[in-house]
């Protein structure tokens, strides 16, 4: 054991702390924790403070490398550098300094294993401090403006923007829009601690406690046989929570489907709900029916507001046929929005090439060109 003085008070620290501290002094930076190992075993992700150093201490039991790998880059890269440290039979400190990718494969028998902190930058706290700052009498006058009402356009937009490049599975720029979304999130828990309101550990404590409480078949002794009692207990768990809130009288099956979501959203989200308590069709063969059903009844409205009734039913008759082809009603409406800027993109590069102005080309000249695009994306793919 070394000792320490700090604050005034003498503490008793392991001797790879005095190791740490001559060979890596920056790693202590922010200080050490010091963690039983025997916490890891049983955990699914680090729980610790990945910005401060940490010492994993094996006293109580002997460590398991592979599954260590596996716990610990589940938050650290592979590049993160660490130390193992043992005591000889002379009781001298031995050591081996590696990389935690290396500590699978190590044959280094250590009592203890120090992992170096994340950057700053990689940390939740530290992210909070930033956005902090920025509210703060010494931070940015946008920033400090801004309330849970005016952000709303922008969570919805950063929202959306995050989906966008997923149906480009553009993962670099997913990461990016993920980040934007915790932006907003921090601020909101910001603002709300300022009004007293609610806190980061709130927001975080509530929805771990949810998802928890939510998968007693992970969590409980709960037994589920598949997706489907999955979602039939998740809804019974709901309103059983509504009913110990005083809110289960007057709410139904179909609340909590905001109605702000775009309408394909919404429709299909309806429908879903409805299918869990058995308000479905037995098979997709009357599903289809019923979108011919709709086209017929399109066809022979009489007027105009009867048109209108009859395009909404249809849209939503042809969004019960998508859940039933178990696709995403709203991306798939990206995508085929997409599609179509893309090929009438190249309509109009065409025409420029060409000299033409579009609105002096026949639809036959354009039909060409989009088929053309067409044939280029079938290359492409």
């Amino acid at each position: 054991m070394t000792h320490n003085l700090e604050n005034g008070f003498i503490r008793d620290l392991p001797e790879p702390y005095t190791l740490i501290r001559d060979r890596h002094p920056e790693w202590l930076e922010h200080g050490i924790q010091i963690i039983p190992s025997s916490i890891t075993w049983n955990a699914y992700y680090p729980l610790f403070n990945t910005g401060i150093a940490t010492m994993l201490d094996f006293a109580e039991s002997e460590p398991d490398y592979g599954s260590l790998h596996l716990l610990l880059t589940r938050a650290y890269p592979e590049s993160t550098p660490i130390l193992l440290a043992t005591f000889g039979s002379g009781h001298e400190l031995d050591h081996v300094e590696l990389t935690l990718g290396e500590l699978r494969d190590s044959e280094f028998k250590a009592t203890t294993l120090v992992i170096s902190p994340l950057e700053g930058f990689s940390v939740l706290e530290h992210f909070m401090n930033t956005v902090t700052h920025l509210r703060s009498p010494e931070g940015c006058p946008w920033d400090r403006k801004q309330t849970h009402a005016s952000l709303r356009s922008y969570l919805m937009e950063e929202t959306f923007e995050a989906l966008e490049a997923m149906d480009r599975e553009d993962m670099p720029a997913v990461r990016e829009e993920l980040g934007d979304i915790l932006l907003q999130i921090a601020l909101h828990s910001v603002i709300g601690n300022e009004n007293g309101e609610f806190k980061i550990s709130d927001v975080i404590s509530g929805i771990d406690r949810k998802i928890i409480s939510r998968h007693p078949h992970v969590f409980g002794d709960v037994v589920v046989t598949g997706e489907k009692d999955v979602l039939v207990n998740w809804d019974k768990l709901k309103r059983e929570e509504k009913e110990e809130n005083g809110k289960g009288e007057s709410s139904g099956m179909l609340e909590g489907i905001p109605p702000i979501l775009p309408a394909l959203s919404q429709a299909q989200a309806l429908q879903q709900r409805a299918a869990r308590v058995g308000f479905d069709w037995p098979d997709i063969t009357p599903v289809l029916a019923k979108v011919l059903e709709e086209l017929e009844e399109l066809r022979t409205a009489p007027g105009k507001p009867e048109e209108a009734e009859e395009l909404g039913d249809l849209l939503f008759a042809m969004v019960n046929l998508v859940r039933w082809y178990e696709v995403d009603a709203e991306s798939a409406l990206r995508q085929a929005n997409q599609k179509f800027r893309k090929r009438f993109a190249f309509i109009e590069r065409r025409a420029r090439e060409m000299d033409r102005e579009m609105t002096s080309m026949t639809l036959e000249e354009m039909d060409r060109l989009w088929e053309e695009a067409k044939g280029l994306e079938t290359k492409s793919s």
